[in-house]
């Protein structure tokens, strides 16, 4: 799961900043790649902790299994390396999923009043936070992540992503067929989404 579908996770329960930041730090110090050394806030704490829980419960839910499932069958027939096929419908699953919830205006609202909290004092960076503020600048600028519901930027955040990675990297010439078929995986996700939810909300015993 992404920071932002993290985010309307974390809200089931505590739609507080503090607790929906923690949650999407894992992410975060992800992508900056900087040790995140300490917190000095319980209810950030608490949102990390809850982030960890909620990717472990997230990734065995059936309706997820099932997104993974169709694309290694789909790209492989298609010709696409197994190693590929696999990354690119676990991370394009997340990535349609985040855009399906962008949606909604309220999971927008919250996941802004997150991005826009004072840490400064609360969270010990190992590069006192200069990695973490441009990013944070970016998303701010970014603002929903709409995107993630167009399979043409989809593929360009996969290739991306897997572009280090030999094994998995999207090869030019799988390219077009992984551009075929991400529309077909959108559609899924965005049929089962509530459904997936709804799994991954039993898992975690989340309240209505």
């Amino acid at each position: 799961m992404n920071f932002f579908g993290h985010a309307v996770v974390a809200g089931w329960d505590d739609r507080r900043p503090a607790h929906l930041l923690g949650s999407m730090l894992p992410d975060f110090e992800t992508m900056v790649r900087v040790p995140l050394l300490e917190v000095r806030d319980r209810d950030i704490q608490r949102g990390i902790d809850l982030h960890h829980r909620t990717d472990q419960a997230f990734h065995r839910t059936p309706a997820f299994l099932a997104f993974c499932a169709h694309a290694l069958n789909e790209l492989t027939d298609a010709g696409v390396r197994r190693g590929t096929a696999r990354a690119v419908g676990h991370i394009a699953s997340e990535m349609f999923l985040d855009g399906w919830l962008a949606r909604e205006q309220t999971h927008i609202d919250d996941y802004l009043a997150a991005l826009e909290l004072e840490v400064d004092d609360l969270l010990g960076w190992q590069d006192d936070g200069h990695a973490f503020s441009k990013l944070h600048t970016r998303l701010t600028l970014w603002g929903a992540p709409h995107d993630y519901a167009e399979p043409s930027f989809g593929l360009a955040r996969v290739s991306d992503a897997l572009r280090n990675r030999p094994g998995l990297a999207v090869l030019e010439e799988q390219s077009a067929p992984v551009a075929e078929y991400l529309p077909s995986l959108q559609q899924l996700v965005e049929r089962d989404a509530a459904e997936l939810l709804y799994q991954l909300r039993d898992a975690l015993g989340s309240e209505d």
